[in-house]
């Protein structure tokens, strides 16, 4: 048995993916499952990154989506409604030329008219046709009802893979994986990385629905689903900034979470870092969402072996293995 401590995205997919190859794992989850980091009702996915490796992985993981899609039988789980970046979009036209990704560019009125209610100030950006919303509180559910959820407080992981819980109750497994956000580093030890409190605020007041996803140096953005709203996220709350991007729209909610600050994150914040000792392996990262159903993959592979999976080291993650 394969023991996973955390019940977001990463720990998920992993469980869901052991079970596909007949291995049994159990998910503990100290909290309400996918709260945390994984909280919300959408995500962007993207192809187009400012690394070629990343693109690459975008676009494997486009079809782990497209497979969840068939087997969860959850509907429609990756949109169509495409991503605008904007700002070093030489950089993301270079990555995704590399990469084999399929792009186009877009002038100021393209822009507009993908995004009608954004006031665009910027004169040209990337156009990547494979972006969308992601419905991930969909995803996450149907996940979450084909794998084993326990609830309790990991307050220890041992390098066999035997997890011991808050009230002394030990769980043994031939390995674990710790994926458990912020409790990362105190399971498993020092990651490299910084926790930081992060807010996305929903906005309503023009029909969202089919308005493309987006990436800028104001923030990003990207359509709820179905349910005409618009969610936009900034490093660090500009309000102005919002108002002058989006003047028809009007905050009506917010979900907090948590976000990553570490160096090895690339420019646009993505990245991860993965590490072993012994039996166990950890895993941390930033804007994780989209690459969900091969990450699944990845640690399923990771936590069965005795050697990390090559996809887990690209150039823009920090691995260590001891």
């Amino acid at each position: 048995m394969i023991v996973i401590v955390g019940a977001g995205v990463c720990g998920l997919a992993a469980a869901y993916e052991l079970s596909r190859r007949g291995q049994r794992a159990v998910v503990i989850e100290r909290g309400e499952p996918f709260a945390e980091q994984s909280a919300g009702l959408a995500r962007i996915f993207r192809i187009a990154h400012r690394r070629a490796a990343l693109c690459s992985l975008a676009l494997r993981a486009r079809a782990g989506w497209q497979r969840w899609e068939t087997e969860l039988n959850a509907g429609r789980l990756l949109g169509t409604e495409g991503f605008i970046a904007a700002g070093a979009p030489a950089d993301t036209a270079a990555a995704m030329t590399a990469a084999g990704a399929d792009f186009s560019w877009l002038d100021h009125s393209e822009i507009a008219a993908r995004i009608p209610f954004l006031a665009a100030p910027w004169e040209s950006a990337v156009f990547d046709p494979l972006g969308g919303s992601l419905r991930i509180r969909r995803a996450l559910g149907a996940l979450a009802r084909r794998v084993d959820i326990r609830r309790g407080s990991v307050v220890s992981v041992a390098d066999d893979g035997s997890a011991t819980l808050e009230d002394g109750t030990v769980i043994r497994g031939d390995g674990a994986l710790i994926c458990a956000g912020i409790e990362t580093p105190a399971l498993f030890g020092p990651l490299g990385l910084d926790f930081a409190p992060h807010t996305r605020f929903t906005y309503e007041g023009a029909d969202a629905t089919n308005a493309a996803c987006l990436s800028a140096p104001e923030g990003y953005g990207l359509p709820l689903g179905t349910t005409g709203r618009w969610a936009f996220g900034q490093q660090q709350a500009e309000p102005a900034v919002v108002r002058a991007l989006f003047p028809s729209l009007s905050p009506v909610g917010q979900v907090d979470c948590v976000t990553i600050r570490a160096p090895w994150l690339d420019s646009g914040g993505d990245g991860w870092s993965v590490a072993r000792r012994g039996r166990v392996v950890a895993f941390v990262g930033s804007n994780l969402m989209k690459f969900g159903p091969l990450l699944g993959e990845l640690l399923a592979q990771a936590v069965l072996g005795d050697t990390l999976p090559t996809d887990l080291t690209a150039p823009s993650v920090r691995t260590r293995e001891s």
